[in-house]
Formats: C-alpha cells, structure tokens, sequence
C-alpha cells in the first residue's frame, strides 16, 4: 500500500512539473488596447458575427507575404478588418500560433469593443471595422526597458543612434523577409548593441520610414542610459540590446564601421594579429614535437658498442 502511495505522489509530481513547464513556455502578450474612439458592439450582431468568422476563411499553415497577414469579412459598416505581422526570424508555425492566440486573448480582454490591438513577442494583430490596410498608425503605442544601465551613456547613444538610423534606412526599403531587419554594432571592443526593426508589410516607404522615426523619439523617454529597450506602435517596432535576442536571418546587417564606431579597423587588425601568433604558435610546437620524435627514434636505433 505503501509503494503504491509513493508511485502515485510521484506520478502527480511529474504530471505537475511537465504541465508548470508547459505554462511558463507559453508566450504571454506584452500590452494590449481596446480602443475607446470606436465604441462597442452587442451581442449577437452583424458585426461580431464578421470579427468571429474574421480569421476562419484564411488558413494560417501557409505564410502569406512573409508573415504579414490581412483579413475582413463582411461588407460596409459592419465590415470587420484585421491587421497581423509576424518577426521576420519566425517560422510559419510559430507565426501562425502567434496570430491565432493574439486573437483568441484579445477577443477575451476586449470582448465588445470594434477595435482592439495587442502585441506579442512574436507578433503584433489588430481588428477595427475602419480601413487599416496600408494606413500608418502611431497610436497607440508602449513601451519597455531593461533595468540595467550602461557605464558610457554617450558613446552608447552614439552608437545606437548609428544603428537605428541603418536599419531604418533598410527596413523602408525591404529585405528578402519583407519590412524586417536585425542589426549589431560595437560600442566599445567588449560591449555590442543588436537590434530589431520591423514595419507592417503594407506600409509604403514613407510611411514606414515615419513610423519608425515616430518611433525612435521615445527612446530618451524609455530607455536613455539603458542597456535594452523597445518601443511598439501598431504599424512598427524595434527592441534592442546588449545581447542578442533574435534568430540569424539573410536580414542581419553588420553596421560595424569606421564611419559609426571606429572600431572595426582596430579589432580586425588585432584579430589578424591573434591569428598569425597562433598559426606561428602552433607551426613551432608540431616542429618541436617532430624534432624530439627524430631524436628519440636515432637514440633509439643507434647500434651498441661491445
């Protein structure tokens, strides 16, 4: 009776560590708004009707346009419109889990307002029953920060600066995975700033570049003097740091130059330096070895005298 007691405990026991590490692996939303300026619908209406078929006739398994996401249903003024855009670095399923679980929770949290917006991580989705599509939107927006701060504020915000404004530059153009783009930069030998920058696909190049300016005036308001931080609107973001955050992607761009930090010259050159000691290092130890390897095998083969 005893063993089987203890079989049970611990049979609970794992049941219950495997379904906590379930939860926390789970991604929590990070902000969401229902929008006042739109009003509320009742229950049971034409519109609600459009917002819960809303994400039913499109199928999520297959990206669309990488990783952006448009969708309506019904027509006039109870038509229903929505807004998803996925992390560049994602791949279709975690993208897709995103946009169904952005739905999901903001149906929970706003359940009768028209519009409604929440951003993930992973992935920014919005709904309204106005035109979106293509619409340059800066509010609202939030924002977060890392708590530590950096030792050389100027010569950080120096080089994040730098930074932004490079990727920037690229984003409004587009990369091969769309309106998305990570980047690093040296601020010093031993520290490196990366970042993320990302606008909704169907921004046209102005109005991307103005969002993500819109976007990095907050930066003194959020995170001067911070080692991270990230700003969200609904029609772009970024998020940076002193480690990096993000999957590799044909969208990373070194912005380390001579033109931004200064370093770059200086530590290629020490590198190159390292890696001749090294070789030379390494040619005169297998030298070395293959010297006392010939002098033993001659001691070794010298015949005896008698």
């Amino acid at each position: 009776m005893a063993m089987d007691l203890s079989w049970q405990f611990l049979f609970f026991s794992l049941v219950t560590a495997f379904h906590v590490t379930v939860t926390v692996a789970q991604e929590q939303p990070l902000r969401h708004f229902c929008i006042n300026s739109t009003g509320n619908f009742t229950s049971n209406s034409t519109y609600e009707t459009n917002l819960n078929q809303l994400l039913s006739s499109f199928s999520l398994n297959t990206p669309n346009d990488r990783g952006f996401y448009n969708f309506s249903s019904g027509q006039g003024s109870t038509i229903a419109n929505a807004v998803a855009f996925c992390r560049g670095d994602l791949n279709s399923s975690d993208c897709s889990n995103c946009i169904n679980d952005a739905y999901r929770e903001l149906r929970n949290r706003c359940p009768y307002r028209i519009e409604a917006i929440i951003w993930y991580d992973y992935c920014t989705f919005r709904y309204t029953s106005r035109s979106i599509f293509g619409v340059r939107d800066v509010d609202p927006y939030f924002f977060m920060w890392n708590s530590n701060n950096v030792s050389n504020v100027d010569a950080f915000n120096q080089a994040l600066g730098s930074l932004m404004d490079k990727l920037r530059d690229v984003v409004q153009v587009g990369t091969s995975l769309g309106k998305f783009a990570t980047g690093s930069i040296q601020v010093t030998p031993f520290q490196t700033i990366y970042a993320r920058v990302q606008c909704s696909n169907d921004l046209t190049q102005y109005g991307c570049r103005s969002c993500l300016s819109q976007a990095i005036v907050y930066i003194p308001r959020c995170c001067d003097s911070k080692q991270g931080g990230r700003v969200s609107l609904p029609s772009c973001n970024f998020r940076f740091e002193i480690v990096r955050f993000y999957n590799r992607t044909p969208a990373d761009i070194d912005t380390n130059d001579t033109t931004t930090t200064g370093y770059k010259s200086n530590s290629s050159r020490t590198t190159i330096i390292i890696s001749i000691l090294a070789v030379a290092f390494a040619a005169l130890l297998i030298s070395n070895v293959i010297c006392i390897i010939l002098r033993f095998r001659k001691r070794k083969l010298k015949p005896q005298s008698k």
